[in-house]
């Protein structure tokens, strides 16, 4: 982590960062385009219309605004989470050694990416690697790596979190592509556990529902090295969140994940359902949520919120 931050820089507490933030909810605003994503038939339905944003700062008062109240489930943002408790919890060569950590250039569920790689491997932030990640967690037992996820996460935004059941059942439903993609990782031996277990495992951590001040403190503990920035308990170690910091900066924004490193400069992480992290090694983190995707899978408001904010932030230092 530490060459990592010499290379994106760490953004300073500004004195105005109130100021930035306020820049940055008005450039969600004013966002247009993008579709709700219809991947899922249960997300199409959401509303075209909704916004939020929130900071957690590693010091100082978080701040929210929009429908900051409204839960979502995270997909694919809770990658780097889960990401760095199994790095914790197995070690950070041992995940690696079997999720990879390359960007593929293509989709994020590309089964070429797992046919075409070096012995299957990909990063952990696309849908194969992610699954491989999911597997690991509770030792093989589904039972248990509920558990692991649900009190990972729940670790993570510093309250009690729940997967909404009836998102986990109509994913499961359609998610022809994962299954495809576990069957591959299957054949390979990546995968922790039995092949049902390990979709079951990647299905119900996408579907843990948070708010947008949730996803802005969680992405503050991997920007606090792993601890909660509220209480300093240690949710994960430095290198666990290290890695999860690193894979977003690797893969987290999809195929543009390299332009948005160019126009934002801050490694992030977003999911198919809206939400989308940013985080500032040794600052904090930045959240927002909205529902219309660009062509690439990222939430268009979302997007021009979090470039505003970096770039008020660094006009501030």
């Amino acid at each position: 982590m530490r060459g990592f931050l010499a290379e994106v820089g760490t953004l300073r507490a500004a004195s105005d960062t109130a100021g930035a933030f306020s820049t940055s909810v008005d450039a969600g605003l004013a966002a247009h385009g993008g579709r709700t994503t219809d991947v899922y038939p249960t997300l199409a339905q959401a509303s075209p219309d909704a916004f939020a944003a929130a900071v957690h700062r590693l010091s100082g008062t978080p701040m929210a605004a929009g429908d900051a109240a409204v839960p979502f489930i995270l997909m694919s943002v809770a990658k780097p989470f889960v990401l760095a408790l199994a790095a914790d919890a197995l070690g950070v060569d041992a995940v690696v050694s079997l999720t990879g950590m390359a960007a593929t250039g293509l989709p994020f569920n590309s089964p070429e990416a797992i046919t075409n790689g070096p012995r299957g491997r990909t990063n952990p932030m696309v849908n194969p690697g992610a699954i491989t990640v999911a597997s690991l967690m509770g030792g093989g037992d589904a039972a248990a790596g509920e558990r692991a996820i649900r009190d990972g996460l729940s670790a993570f935004a510093g309250r009690e979190l729940t997967a909404d059941a009836a998102m986990v059942d109509a994913i499961h439903a359609s998610n022809h592509r994962n299954r495809a993609l576990a069957t591959l990782l299957h054949e390979r031996g990546l995968l922790g556990g039995a092949l049902e277990d390990a979709l079951h495992l990647y299905t119900y951590q996408s579907c843990v529902e948070v708010t947008v001040r949730d996803l802005a403190r969680m992405g503050a503990v991997l920007a606090g090295e792993g601890a909660d920035p509220d209480t300093g308990a240690t949710v994960v170690s430095p290198r666990a969140a290290g890695l999860a910091v690193e894979a977003m900066a690797l893969a987290g924004m999809y195929t543009a994940t390299e332009a948005w490193m160019t126009a934002a400069g801050l490694p992030a992480k977003s999911g198919i359902a809206g939400g989308l992290v940013m985080v500032s090694p040794g600052w904090g983190a930045f959240a927002a949520w909205s529902p219309p995707l660009d062509t690439e899978g990222n939430p268009v408001r979302a997007q021009a919120a979090a470039r505003a904010f970096a770039a008020a932030l660094r006009a501030g230092d």
